[in-house]
């Protein structure tokens, strides 16, 4: 059975979500915004970091220029890939394992983030799942950003190309907004709901797991 799948990456393959949220709010709080890390990703889920960034600003009615943000944004980019250089990023539970299982079974993986594009090509070498993943799409090389599907209709279209017209296709993210955007790419849509967060709309969810490896129930 053919089957593609397309991973979300910051906080569904890799621990990295936190560390965004962490410098976003360290960057805030020097105009003066005091704001929760995590609330960040609550409250802007589904926004660019740059988009993020603006539409707080914004609201606290701060001041602040464009290349401001632009310059913030890479150089927090530059960040998380020298803290993956360092070896200060580590995967989340199960990942390998659950990438080589997929491999084996002749899925077809591949990866649709809002990370940068260097970002995720060194995650890929740097974990060696060069054979596993077979490419990727950021968010940054589609023309609409999320809340619209591009990036993993992208993601499916490049896959069929490729490898042919699928049986089935499967979203994996681990946010209630991918699970959005996975529907409106006519995919199945699995919630990686690693921290137990309560449901309020499962409409866009086929499936919901705390954990990678229960994909292998699913498949």
């Amino acid at each position: 059975m053919k089957i593609h799948i397309v991973f979300d990456l910051d906080g569904t393959l890799t621990d990295t979500q936190k560390i965004h949220q962490q410098l976003e709010a360290d960057f805030l709080k020097k105009k003066w915004i005091f704001i929760d890390p995590q609330s960040i990703g609550i409250r802007y889920a589904g926004r660019t970091p740059q988009e993020r960034i603006l539409e707080v600003l914004t609201e606290g009615e701060i001041d602040f220029t464009q290349e401001e943000v632009e310059a913030f944004v890479e150089g927090k980019d530059n960040t998380i890939i020298s803290l993956l250089e360092k070896g200060e990023i580590e995967l989340m539970p199960h990942t390998y394992e659950t990438l080589q299982y997929l491999h084996r079974k002749n899925y077809r993986i591949w990866l649709s983030s809002g990370a940068c594009r260097e970002f995720i090509d060194r995650f890929i070498s740097h974990f060696g799942f060069e054979e596993i993943i077979l490419a990727s799409t950021s968010a940054n090389e589609v023309e609409k950003k999320k809340p619209h599907p591009d990036v993993f209709l992208s993601s499916f279209s490049q896959l069929e190309n490729f490898h042919g017209t699928p049986e089935s296709t499967y979203v994996v993210g681990d946010g209630r907004s991918d699970m959005e955007w996975g529907h409106k790419s006519w995919a199945t849509t699995v919630w990686l709901n690693y921290f137990k967060k309560p449901k309020k709309n499962d409409t866009y969810c086929n499936f919901e797991i705390e954990s990678l490896k229960d994909l292998q129930n699913i498949l």
